[in-house]
């Protein structure tokens, strides 16, 4: 009887989850297969097909919003990680002696955080 109830408590939880408006992905995917952009950062994010029906006016500019705001996050996370990764290369290249390691180091880019700082400027 407890296992049924949970059962039952689990798949309640799942129909009333709704899914997201928009997807951040590089390409499309199931559910979100129209490619947008928004107004102010250009940020490419894909909709399913009956957005246009649903998000209008003050509905869309808080989407977008939004849309930019995680975008900036994801940048924001993903500089974090490729500075990390090229400070430990950089740690490991001194550590070792390893001139090699430190001049792949050096030439390591940043593209999130250099697309995040792009996008920083051009806000304010």
């Amino acid at each position: 009887m407890p296992i049924l109830i949970l059962v039952i408590v689990s798949a309640l939880s799942q129909i009333m989850v709704n899914s997201p408006s928009y997807s951040l992905s590089f390409r499309p995917s199931a559910g979100y297969t129209q490619k947008r952009l928004t107004e102010n950062l250009k940020v490419p994010y894909y909709v399913g097909e009956q957005f246009s029906k649903e998000f209008t006016g003050m509905n869309l500019k808080n989407l977008e919003r939004s849309v930019e705001d995680d975008y900036i996050s994801n940048l924001r996370n993903n500089c974090w990680k490729e500075k990390q990764q090229k400070e430990g290369m950089l740690y490991r290249a001194r550590y070792f002696g390893d001139s090699e390691l430190y001049q792949r180091a050096q030439r390591a880019r940043t593209p999130s955080c250099a697309k995040l700082s792009e996008i920083t400027a051009s806000l304010h």
